[in-house]
C-alpha cells in the first residue's frame, strides 16, 4: 500500500512524490484519491486509492535495482532488429508495459544502435523520454541531480563495446 511520502513511479507519467490524499464525490460516492506531484513538472495527478496498485503505479527503485539497472546498461545488447518497423513496435510496447528493465532496454539498444547508425527522429525522442524518465527516477531514489545521473548514464552507454 501506498501512504504519504512514498516516492513512486507512475508510468507515464514519470516519477512523484505522494504529497497527500483527496476525498471527493464521484457519481454519489466519495472516493478517496492520492494527489502525486511530479517530479521535474509543475504538475500533480489524482489517482484513485482504491486503485494504485493496479494503475500501474509502483515504489520507486532501490539501491540494489539501481546497481542491477547500471549492470545491464553496461551489456552489449543483442537481436536488435535492422528493420526500423520492428525496433519502433517492440520499443513502443516495452514503454508501455511500466516496467524498468524494459524501459532500460530501449535506453540502451537506441544507444547502441545510435553508435553505428543516425537514429530517425522518432527513435531519438524515444531515447531521449526512455532516458529522461530512467535518469529521474534514480535521480530520485539516490537523492542526487537528474544532470549528474544522466552524465553517470552516459558514461556507462559509451563504454559499451561493439
Amino acid at each position: 500500500m501506498f501512504k504519504v511520502g512514498d516516492k513512486v513511479a507512475c508510468p507515464p507519467h514519470g516519477v512523484g512524490v505522494i504529497e497527500g490524499t483527496e476525498e471527493r464525490e464521484v457519481g454519489g460516492r466519495k472516493v478517496v484519491y492520492l494527489r502525486i506531484s511530479l517530479v521535474g513538472k509543475n504538475m500533480s495527478i489524482l489517482i484513485p486509492e482504491a486503485a494504485a496498485e493496479t494503475s500501474g503505479i509502483r515504489h520507486i527503485l532501490s539501491e540494489e535495482e539501481i546497481a542491477e539497472i547500471f549492470e545491464f546498461l553496461s551489456e552489449t545488447p543483442t537481436n536488435i532488429s535492422e528493420k526500423w518497423t520492428v525496433r519502433h513496435r517492440l520499443n513502443v510496447d516495452r514503454l508501455r508495459t511500466g516496467d524498468i528493465k524494459e524501459l532500460a532496454t530501449v535506453v540502451r539498444n537506441l544507444s547502441f544502435r545510435a553508435k553505428d547508425k543516425d537514429l530517425s527522429y522518432s527513435e531519438k525522442r524515444m531515447f531521449e523520454e526512455a532516458f529522461s524518465k530512467l535518469s529521474e527516477e534514480i535521480a530520485l531514489s539516490l537523492g542526487e541531480p537528474v544532470k549528474k545521473i544522466k552524465q553517470r548514464i552516459r558514461k556507462i552507454l559509451k563504454e559499451v563495446q561493439k
